[in-house]
């Protein structure tokens, strides 16, 4: 194998602040996640992870139901749809944490150095007031809908409306230590993260 004595065009020059990300040797080391935090996310991924599993076993027997009638049972379609639901909601905190929400990066490209932490951090801020916002929101509709229940199941609605509260509470907590850790490294979201 050989290298190019060439530099490409990509590669820039090792930056002179130590918070620019594009050197990781010069850059601050990763947070170190707490425990508690680590067995939050643990949380959240093990709930994420039935309720995949529930949305699978759900799908595969209304389609089974199809072609077997004696075991149809209209039940099964209200745990699909919350169980997809929830596992929208239930993972927000996680995937705040994690850097792996939906963002659009192309002032990462542009922005250095000071000014790209600060970025960092008012994005973080937006975030947690946003989720705070439907937090209260979703507390609101527990407190609006204490005597509804769903068709099927008759589940409750307030036991419904707690699944986004519990899932926008934690973006809030994930955001607000992203706030306070925007001059370290973003976490990596992947198969070996922690």
């Amino acid at each position: 194998m050989t290298t190019d004595p060439v530099p490409s065009a990509a590669a820039a020059p090792a930056p002179s602040d130590p918070s620019d990300r594009s050197d990781p040797s010069e850059a601050k080391a990763a947070w170190p996640e707490p425990r508690w935090l680590a067995i939050w996310a643990s949380t959240e991924l093990a709930l994420a992870s039935v309720l995949v599993v529930l949305i699978f076993v759900s799908v595969l027997w209304q389609v089974i139901s199809r072609y077997v009638p004696a075991v149809n049972w209209p039940g099964v379609a209200e745990v699909a749809n919350f169980s997809f639901i929830s596992l929208t909601f239930i993972t927000v905190g996680y995937l705040i944490g994690r850097n792996g929400h939906i963002t659009i990066q192309i002032i990462d490209y542009v922005v250095k150095g000071k000014a790209f932490v600060a970025v960092k951090a008012v994005s973080a801020a937006v975030t947690a007031l946003i989720c705070a916002v439907l937090a209260y929101e979703s507390f609101a509709l527990i407190l609006t809908y204490t005597d509804r229940s769903t068709a099927a199941l008759e589940i409750p609605l307030w036991i419904l409306y707690t699944v986004p509260l519990v899932g926008f509470a934690s973006g809030v907590v994930r955001a607000v230590i992203r706030i306070f850790t925007a001059d370290r490294p973003d976490p990596v979201l992947g198969a070996g993260a922690s």
